[in-house]
């Protein structure tokens, strides 16, 4: 699902957004369609949930329904969680190669 469109100049950009969490899909299985811009949402110590379920101003609280994708870019993690700083190296690592089949390289 096409989360939101932008204009810029004459042409329209599809931006694919991503959830990641221990809860979500396993990112080695998951095929991810074509993207021009992608956004990635990140959780705290808690986890990207309590963030969503936070937000007054969210009508949906179920991570499945707001992202595109919703993925665990860690399978079989060792510990309970992630620093935020250490996540976002460890999910672009898990991107990279569906990342460059698209060009982003």
């Amino acid at each position: 699902a096409v989360v939101s469109t932008q204009e810029y100049g004459k042409q329209w950009y599809q931006r694919r957004v991503r959830g990641t969490s221990d809860k979500g899909d396993n990112v080695d299985t998951t095929q991810i369609r074509y993207f021009r811009h992608v956004l990635i949402f990140l959780g705290g110590l808690q986890g990207l949930e309590p963030a969503i379920e936070s937000d007054e101003t969210l009508k949906e609280t179920d991570p499945r329904i707001l992202f595109d994708y919703y993925l665990n870019v860690c399978p079989n993690q060792g510990s309970r969680t992630i620093r935020t700083e250490e996540a976002l190296f460890i999910t672009l690592t898990a991107l990279r190669k569906q990342l460059s089949e698209f060009g982003m390289n």
